[in-house]
């Protein structure tokens, strides 16, 4: 039987860090533009309107030589429960043979790598004299967004933190937050210097933003376009899902509309309502070619820029075979040759 190992959320908190975490990214946005990394269709579920719902998303890397799947459930209720609302399994597979690798927790990835792939997505597209952060959103993914955003971006130097529905939330989750980014950044030897603080006034915290960084749930624009300064960058998160949107169609129409994968972005992204309604008939790019200089990003610096981040499966397969080198290299994780073993180990 092959040998597979399997690593807990703890063997990963122990391995991956913050600028691991963007180094695959990028890898990942590079190898989908060139050819050597390909994604297969989504699977969504929803349980429950705009409270749970899963996703599966896979694909394979060739210089890898893996493939592999995510499956990501989010229930938003899990906190009154005492649980995280994200839980999620990676499985790696040998590209060149189909046999199984490894089994990862996938939440502290998921955390990482999604908060990898908002900043890049301002790496690129924001000014490079941008200066205040705009967090709307203080769920699970919040402090991955902001600590890698300030360490592709050194330069920010505030950060504000908003919940549009529930002011109080934000506040609430301020300090934690807080903590949260500073452990992040100081495993990763980039502790920033800035200040960050919760904001009621979310019109206002809109206009007054360089970067703006949205991971809500949201069925309804949260953001109005007359709300957003000329040369300010977007990068969304939040909709995954046909139907979900953050910002006004009438912004998308009128930005530079980036994205991470054509197909997703105008089905379950950002992108598909406006998309829909005619405002938006193509993406200017997707973010890999920027990477790579085949295709331009901010044309000058009155642009408004959105990235459309829905998160593709090379995201997570890149960050799986990272974690994967290490933990060999480490022998961290549990190694079984017998599927019978794994099956045993899960409860099954």
């Amino acid at each position: 039987m092959a040998e597979v190992r399997i690593l807990c959320a703890k063997d990963i908190e122990k391995l991956f860090t913050l600028d691991m975490a963007v180094q695959a990214v990028e890898n990942a946005y590079r190898q989908k533009s060139n050819g050597d990394g390909c994604i297969w269709p989504m699977v969504f579920h929803e349980f429950v309107h705009g409270q749970a719902d899963l996703d599966i998303k896979s694909g394979d890397l060739k210089r890898e030589r893996i493939f592999g799947l995510k499956v990501v459930s989010w229930y938003g209720t899990n906190e009154a429960k005492g649980l995280p609302e994200l839980f999620g399994t990676s499985l790696l597979f040998d590209r060149e043979t189909g046999a199984p690798k490894a089994m990862l927790n996938a939440g502290p990835v998921t955390g990482l790598r999604t908060g990898a792939a908002g900043a890049i997505g301002a790496k690129y597209l924001a000014r490079r004299d941008a200066e205040k952060l705009l967090m709307v959103g203080c769920g699970a993914q919040s402090a991955c967004l902001i600590a890698a955003t300030l360490f592709v971006l050194p330069q920010i130097q505030t950060v504000w933190l908003a919940n549009p529905r529930n002011p109080q939330k934000a506040a609430q989750r301020l300090q934690t937050l807080k903590e949260k980014v500073m452990t992040l950044l100081a495993d990763s030897g980039a502790e920033r210097q800035f200040t960050i603080s919760a904001v009621s006034d979310f019109e206002r915290a809109v206009r007054g933003s360089d970067v703006i960084l949205t991971a809500t749930p949201s069925y309804e624009p949260i953001i109005q376009a007359d709300w957003v300064k000329p040369g300010t960058h977007i990068s969304c998160i939040g909709a995954d899902m046909t139907g979900k949107e953050e910002l006004d169609p009438s912004l998308m129409g009128k930005a530079l509309v980036f994205g991470d994968d054509r197909t997703q972005c105008f089905t379950v992204g950002e992108c598909e309502v406006p998309h829909r309604m005619g405002l938006l008939p193509e993406l200017q790019a997707e973010i890999g070619d920027v990477i790579l200089g085949k295709a331009r990003g901010r044309q000058n610096p009155e642009d408004i820029t959105v990235f459309d981040s829905t998160g593709i499966a090379l995201q997570d397969l890149a960050s799986a075979s990272v974690i994967l080198d290490a933990a060999e290299a480490a022998g961290i994780g549990t190694v079984t040759e017998r599927q019978e073993q794994i099956l045993r180990k899960f409860g099954f």
